[in-house]
Formats: structure tokens, sequence, C-alpha cells
């Protein structure tokens, strides 16, 4: 029986969240049992994700194409954030000499957007693109913190899940900590995420909405939260303002019409103010 146009696009939604949680290569037999499908389907379907340029082939291993990577560097989010943040992100990364990373939130991860670092970069588990689970981050808590009460709401009803024996896994401990948060404005990560490894993060704030957040990650045992919760804070800052000059200049300037208006038997010319219409 032959596959529904829909049915044909969950399969393919399917095999590509199985890349998306994968940091190396799948073979067949791999994307299969990740996915759930039958091999027959799936090798259809790779196949033609490998035409259209989605996936890539090397012998019998598949990886994510650059099509795929073309295609996500034009989406408007991530290239207007980017433009903002990218030098400030720079000039954190060199200030501190840490890994510095760029997220938002996506219902229960965040989404990195942004990653700039030396060596250390290779040894942590987070990638441009790539997804970790909120709460087990100090990005995650940075944007938890200052998101509506039913985002957290919702968070919280989905469960906690643990990616090391650190982490968070009660809601209490969570609003916990997200309550500190809002008050200190800087939220932290010690080995929650990945072992030995701590992280200082803080909102960006677009008239009070967390559009974004900023972290800075290094080896647990050099990072010195008393010194960066400033510097996180500030760079935040900078990107906030930045992200708000660019939106007001790219807000389409009101059109001034002019009509004929009627006015005490005479004709008189009125200017009217217009947005958008």
């Amino acid at each position: 029986m032959s596959e529904s146009p829909s049915s044909m696009v969950d399969r393919v939604v399917v095999i590509l969240g199985v890349f998306e949680r994968s940091a190396g290569p799948l073979n067949l037999g791999q994307i299969s049992a990740c996915s759930g499908l039958p091999r027959s389907s799936v090798h259809r379907i790779l196949q033609q994700l490998v035409n259209a340029r989605l996936l890539s082939r090397y012998d019998n291993e598949y990886r994510l194409g650059l099509r795929m990577f073309e295609i996500g560097s034009l989406v408007p989010h991530r290239t207007r954030m980017g433009e903002a943040a990218r030098p400030l992100l720079q000039e954190l990364h060199v200030a501190t000499g840490h890994v510095v990373h760029m997220a938002v939130l996506d219902q229960q991860d965040v989404v990195y957007l942004e990653r700039v670092g030396g060596s250390f970069a290779s040894t942590l588990p987070s990638r441009v693109g790539g997804r970790l689970p909120a709460h087990c981050t100090a990005l995650g808590k940075a944007l938890l913190a200052y998101s509506a009460k039913d985002v957290v709401d919702e968070y919280l009803w989905s469960g906690l899940s643990r990616r090391t024996a650190v982490s968070i896994t009660t809601p209490q401990a969570l609003e916990t900590a997200l309550a500190r948060i809002r008050s200190t404005g800087y939220a932290t990560e010690t080995g929650e995420a990945a072992a030995s490894v701590a992280c200082v993060a803080a909102p960006i704030l677009v008239l009070d909405q967390p559009v974004a957040a900023i972290s800075v990650c290094g080896p647990q045992e050099r990072v010195r939260v008393d010194e960066l919760r400033f510097q996180v804070r500030w760079i935040a800052a900078e990107i906030a303002r930045k992200l708000m000059v660019t939106s007001r200049r790219q807000r389409p300037r009101p059109r001034r019409l002019i009509t004929s208006v009627p006015l005490s038997g005479h004709v008189a010319s009125a200017v009217v103010s217009e947005t958008g219409r």
C-alpha cells in the first residue's frame, strides 16, 4: 500500500529527528532502530534525502547534508540574533577565556544558536543547532526564570529528566532555583549537563521578554562565578540593546496619505498618518 503524503512527511521528520539526537554518522540499522520504522521504508527515504542533499552518505553511513546547514542559516530569528550578538560573544570569549554560548528556549529544550570557544568546546555536549534539557543548563534556567508562568507550569508538568547525578529532578528544586535567578539576574550550573563543567548565564531581555540567553562555560575549577556574573549580565544587556535598535530601524515608517475632505463648502487637504495598512 502506498504511503500518503502526510505519513511520508511524518516519517521524514522522525528520521531527521534521529540525527538531531546524534553527534556522529549513523548507518541504516541504527536509524531504523532509533526511529522505530521498517528498514525498507528507512532505506527508501534515506535515498531520497541524499538525492535532495539534505543528507550525505559515506560508505554505509549517513550524516546531515550541507543543504540542511544552508537552509538553517536562512532562519530569520537566528540570523538577526547572530548578527547582533556575534561580536559581543567573541568579546566575552576573549575577556574570559571560556566557551560562550547563546541559546533559545524551545518547549523542553534549549537550542544552541551560537558557540564561541577554543579546544575546551570540543569536550562539551553543546553544538550549534543542538539541544539539551533546559533545566540541566544555566542557559535554560535563565530563560525559564523570566518566562511566563504558563510556560514554566507546562515545563514542570512534562517531567524533569536527569543527565548527571546532580541534575535537578524535582519541581520544587527547580522553582527554588528560578526564584533565586530572578532575584540575582543570573543562573549557574555545576555538572548538571556534563560532569566537571560549570556555567554562568544571563537572559537577553527585550521589553522584559527572554528572547535568548548567553553563558560562559569552562572546567569547574576555573569558573569564577563572582567575576563572570557581571561580565555575562553586561554582555546580555548590550545584545538586548542592539536588538532593540535593530528592531526600531526595521519597523515600517508611517505613510502619509493626502486626502481631500470637504470643509465649510471648500475642499481642504488633510494629511492622514497610517502605519502599514
